[in-house]
């Protein structure tokens, strides 16, 4: 949101949302980050008809199924709905995926995959369900959603070191000028993003093989203590030469250990990662960077020129069906199935080592590869840029909008949403009689706009007012049975065609509250 604030150079920002303590914090970094000059507006999911005047909303994250049914019911090609990858090996993330076939999503609306390997697993997930809906039916089910390609971003100015920054934070931690740093900056968590094994032997067999000072500055945290624990043990038993020093990342002070850093390390190996930013983030502030030759590593980190990736390996097609089965029954969490997925994912340790003895040696290889990712991050990855792709996919999306076949019309007397039907349509068949637009309705002596103003203050009487009338509509309402019984269609007629489903609601509540009779 702050690279669109910062960066679109639109006019006025909408918010979508459900709580007053979001659209206040969105309102907040609007402030924050384009000043009081532009206009902001939230609307709730009972506002959802006026995002046609905004054209597209944007959710992030993939569950693009839950706006879809919402928007049948309104109008489908008013507004397109565009998503974006993050983790795509949780269940959540599966049934999202899944769900692009089942919803009704036009091709007006898009998952933005954050590298061609994350459009890669999509595409299998949606063959893999579609075949399936095959063999079920007898018929193949496709997506129609969009699947373009936009990197996650990173706001490039923000990782320019100031000058001297870097010797005051080495200086810190009592860091010569001719040892070494290495950094690693993420969550320290084995089991879901980078099991640390890798590096601290590779760490130990780089200082052994160049006998620099070596110091291992792991800024991040754990779920819990037992991880620190782990981490603690595995670094004594097998790096007891290398200087590991653990901070917190969450303390904005330890952020920018980027500008004392000689090296970037991130040996991701978990199926949960996906794009992986903190490569990108130590390109932007000219560390050169060693990685894991690992899903978005591949395609963010260019051999050789940024930085050196480190080839991977994991067990091939099959081996892994007990893994899925065991989570998928839930005997075991998106944790444990992660964990057991990277145990059998090796680094070659071996190559990582060169890699670090490479650069380690090569104070001018560092500057080099450390200054071309710096230039690559800003040219491909700063949300100048990426804010950039996104406006023209959306511009992209209006145009399908205005020109495409809309995808399964909401046919005469059918529900928009089939598993959200209307209650009084669903349980029709449970009281006694509906109101129909041949229900006389009477008024009772006694009954006016004063008592059923009273009525509604009584919070049992209307749990839930914003779906009635509102008061001078409801006395408008009273006034007119005033002249005599009427039948309940012709006073519905009466209204504004937006009042009129809510007109029946308040009927039902009259009724219900005594204020009117029906026979």
């Amino acid at each position: 949101m702050t690279g669109y604030i910062r960066h679109s150079g639109a006019p006025k920002f909408t918010c979508f949302a459900h709580e007053e303590a979001d659209v206040e914090a969105f309102k907040s970094l609007v402030l924050r980050h384009a000043g009081g000059g532009r206009e902001v507006r939230a609307l709730g999911p009972l506002g959802m008809a006026r995002l046609s005047e905004t054209g597209t909303l944007y959710t992030p994250g993939p569950d693009l199924s839950r706006y879809a049914w919402l928007r049948r019911g309104i109008d489908q090609r008013a507004f397109s709905l565009v998503g974006v990858t993050h983790t795509l090996s949780d269940s959540s993330a599966m049934d999202a995926i899944g769900s692009l076939l089942t919803a009704p999503i036009q091709s007006w609306d898009a998952l933005v995959c954050t590298t061609a390997l994350a459009k890669r697993v999509v595409e299998r997930v949606l063959e893999e369900y579609g075949d399936y809906f095959a063999t079920l039916s007898g018929q193949a089910l496709t997506s129609r959603a969009q699947l373009p390609v936009i990197p996650l971003g990173v706001d490039c100015d923000a990782f320019e070191p100031r000058p001297g920054e870097g010797a005051a934070f080495r200086a810190r931690f009592g860091i010569a000028q001719d040892d070494i740093l290495l950094l690693y900056l993420g969550r320290l968590d084995h089991a879901e993003k980078a099991n640390p094994i890798p590096l601290y032997l590779a760490a130990e067999n780089a200082a052994a093989r160049t006998g620099k000072r070596i110091h291992l500055l792991e800024v991040g945290w754990f779920r819990s203590d037992a991880f620190a624990e782990g981490f603690a043990q595995a670094a004594a038993v097998l790096a007891p030469s290398v200087n590991r020093i653990l901070l917190d990342s969450r303390e904005d002070a330890n952020r920018r250990a980027w500008v004392a850093a000689d090296i970037f390390v991130s040996l991701a190996d978990s199926v949960q990662e996906t794009f992986g930013l903190t490569p990108v983030e130590a390109m932007a502030a000219g560390v050169p960077v060693v990685v894991s030759d690992w899903n978005g590593y591949r395609e963010t980190v260019r051999d050789g020129i940024d930085g050196i990736r480190v080839p991977t390996v994991a067990p091939g097609i099959g081996s892994g069906e007990a893994l899925a089965f065991d989570y998928a029954s839930g005997n075991a969490n998106h944790a444990l199935f992660s964990a057991a997925a990277s145990q059998s994912t090796a680094i070659d340790v071996v190559a990582c080592a060169e890699a670090l003895i490479r650069l380690i040696e090569s104070p001018a290889l560092r500057r080099e590869m450390g200054e071309a990712g710096r230039r690559h991050a800003r040219t491909q990855f700063d949300w100048r840029v990426v804010i950039a792709a996104y406006q023209e996919l959306w511009s992209a999306l209006a145009e399908r909008r205005r020109a495409g076949v809309e995808a399964a019309p909401v046919a005469a007397g059918r529900a928009a949403r089939p598993l959200g039907i209307d209650p009084f349509d669903l349980f029709r068949d449970w009281p006694t009689a509906s109101l129909s637009p041949e229900t006389i309705l009477t008024l009772p002596g006694g009954s006016d706009a004063a008592v059923a103003a009273a009525m509604r203050r009584l919070w049992v009487a209307a749990p839930v007012p914003a779906m009635l009338l509102d008061e001078a509509a409801t006395g408008a309402v009273l006034s007119q049975l005033g002249n005599g019984p009427m039948k309940a269609g012709d006073l519905v007629d009466m209204l504004a065609p937006a009042q009129r489903a809510a007109a029946w609601r308040t009927l039902g509540w009259l009724a219900k509250t005594g204020l009117i009779r029906w026979r």
